[in-house]
């Protein structure tokens, strides 16, 4: 999940139209490098909650640096940034099959419950400016093969077309790929330079995306091993106030699908998840939302259905708020919350009703972020009181085992969040979603998802 705010729907009737409205939704605070279930936004639209890496440009040579040799010298100054340009796939030979790191810690055995497993699972991490080893250790002892960090454009790219900065990004991905993890990155938020006419959010030109998409896949090719485009585009704060468009949003991930394939045609392309949220409209705060299932309907309807030619798997960040992943949808666990499916983890079923509605059935559904909060002291979160650490444990091991016994469809499945006790404060709404203390201490969901079984069986 990226940082992002949960939309908290109800409804209210005028002259006999029925409105949903927001009751509190959860800030999107800048990553959510990105970040999953649940993104995070400040006043500002950034996705990152630490600070951004000084520029300076990195080319795309290979092979990427292991952490302990990156370089870590002072920032060039405008003037000396280069211009670099995407290493075409041709031009990369053999890559190296990344090797666990010395001393790493084995996954535990897989177990035979009888439940298909799933092709991937995944914590959303912070690994910009943290610890990364520890980070990735975590990941591993609990016998999760993949993580999740989100990039934003804006900092990688952040002066000029051609003008990267891949110094903390290499970092992430050497101890990722060092320690055997596959790696998901999520790509939001363009440069000032490309956003035209947007205050914030997606570029004024879909091609300027694609060509940043060819630089990074090129740039990892081999190490990163799938990418997510954009995030939560039917929420304003992500996509740029007043200017939601389905249509506008499948051009944007049709040229994020070619500029990947270009690079290097074996990585996955995941279309960036909705935020789960009803139709929206709260002028005084800039705040617009077009209700996922019907965004994504939208999409299929946009020129002769191009969206299918735009990505590999259907990105989904399926709600939960109060009430758990086996509730139906319409059966609310407690009281304030109405009945509408953003509120429930089962809110992905609704979306591949309109996958397979749209003729594409044979398309996987990776959930992209999900997860519980705890008590928050964020007021807006107040759905977290009615969750104690042992519910959050039961939730996110429940969660699995309905995808798993229900949903053969879906291959890969990432927890919001890890580690993000450790990069924001207790005040902050993201910091009870975390699964691990703020010295990396394990909390009950944390130790659950360790020892919940992970499944060897490759058939329902």
């Amino acid at each position: 999940m990226r940082f992002q705010d949960w939309i908290f729907c109800g409804t209210s009737s005028d002259s006999g139209v029925t409105r949903t409205r927001i009751l509190s939704r959860r800030r999107l605070l800048l990553v959510t490098g990105t970040l999953g279930v649940l993104s995070a936004c400040g006043e500002s639209p950034s996705s990152t909650p630490s600070p951004a890496p000084s520029v300076q440009v990195q080319t795309n040579e290979f092979p990427i640096p292991q952490e302990a040799s990156v370089s870590t010298s002072e920032p060039m100054s405008t003037a000396q940034v280069a211009r670099a340009t995407p290493v075409p796939a041709t031009a990369v030979t053999t890559i190296a099959k990344p090797k666990a790191r010395p001393g790493a810690v084995t996954p535990p055995a897989d177990v035979d419950d009888g439940l298909r497993r799933l092709d991937g699972y995944g914590f959303q991490v912070h690994m910009y400016n943290q610890d990364r080893r520890a980070i990735t250790k975590a990941a591993v002892s609990a016998g999760f093969d993949w993580v999740k960090q989100q990039v934003e454009w804006r900092q990688t790219e952040p002066i000029e077309k051609g003008g990267f900065d891949w110094r903390e990004l290499d970092k992430v991905v050497a101890a990722a790929s060092g320690a055997g993890l596959k790696i998901l990155l999520s790509v939001v938020q363009a440069p000032d330079w490309a956003l035209g006419d947007r205050s914030h959010g997606p570029p004024g030109d879909p091609l300027d995306f694609k060509d940043f998409m060819a630089a990074i896949a090129g740039r990892y090719r081999g190490r990163v091993q799938a990418y997510e485009l954009w995030n939560e585009a039917n929420l304003s704060r992500e996509w740029g106030y007043g200017r939601l468009n389905a249509g506008e949003f499948v051009e944007l991930l049709n040229a994020g699908h070619l500029g990947v394939k270009e690079a290097d045609a074996d990585a996955v392309t995941v279309g960036g998840a909705l935020t789960p949220a009803g139709d929206v409209d709260i002028p005084d705060q800039k705040l617009q939302a077009i209700d996922d299932v019907r965004f994504l309907e939208e999409m299929y309807a946009y020129r002769d259905g191009l969206v299918r030619e735009s990505f590999d798997a259907w990105g989904v960040h399926p709600g939960g708020f109060n009430n758990g992943p086996t509730q139906e949808i319409g059966t609310p666990r407690g009281a304030g919350w109405n009945g509408h499916g953003s509120f429930y983890f089962k809110r992905f079923t609704q979306h591949r009703a309109v996958m397979e509605a749209n003729g594409d059935a044979d398309k996987p559904i990776w959930l992209t972020e999900f997860g519980w909060s705890t008590k928050n002291a964020d007021p807006g979160y107040g759905f977290g009181g009615d969750n104690s650490e042992d519910d959050q444990a039961t939730f996110l091991v429940d969660a699995f085992r309905v995808v798993r016994q229900d949903a053969p469809y879906i291959s890969h499945a990432f927890v919001w969040n890890l580690n993000f006790q450790s990069v924001v404060g207790p005040e902050d709404e993201k910091y009870p979603f975390g699964v691990l203390g703020p010295e990396g201490s394990p909390r009950p969901a944390y130790s659950a998802l360790v020892t919940m079984p992970k499944g060897i069986r490759s058939d329902p």
